[in-house]
């Protein structure tokens, strides 16, 4: 598994996602401005309900350009430590009798994309999982909040 070839597929899972949540909040501010959305009466909102829709769209491209550039960071910049899990790993681990691979990074979390044909997640210090991975070391072992058990095999 390539770190660097992993870190290009998230950046362009996230620059598609990045293109979409733009073309989302053109369309709604465009019809928040068309005559058609006009109110034709005190209690029509369409036209109010739209400019609330292009403004979380535009606010939602905003965090992705933001992860972007923080992903692109990463990318520049080896992880500190192949020992530990820290931000950058990319990590294997298992979770009973399945194996999965994890990057760990500052932004995207739940960002899943596939490389070689293996699935990836994206997690976060933020989330239960990144909380209790954050500077494991290999053949660690740690619980999780559902009360299942994992390890961590193998730190790149």
């Amino acid at each position: 598994m390539n770190r660097e070839i992993v870190i290009e597929t998230l950046l362009g899972s996230l620059r598609a996602r990045l293109s979409l949540a733009e073309n989302a909040s053109r369309d709604a501010a465009d019809y928040a401005t068309n005559e058609e959305s006009r109110a034709e009466s005190e209690w029509d909102t369409q036209g109010i309900e739209a400019s609330y829709l292009a403004a979380g769209q535009a606010a939602h491209a905003r965090e992705l350009m933001d992860s972007i550039q923080m992903i692109q960071g990463m990318l520049a910049s080896p992880p500190l430590s192949t020992e530990r899990v820290v931000s950058g790993s990319l990590v294997q681990c298992r979770f009973d009798q399945d194996k999965e691979w994890l990057y760990f990074a500052p932004t995207a979390g739940g960002e899943v994309f596939k490389v070689d044909g293996m699935e990836i997640t994206v997690v976060t210090p933020q989330s239960p999982l990144g909380h209790r991975l954050s500077g494991l070391t290999v053949g660690a072992s740690f619980d999780l909040p559902s009360g299942a058990t994992g390890s961590v095999l193998r730190i790149l």
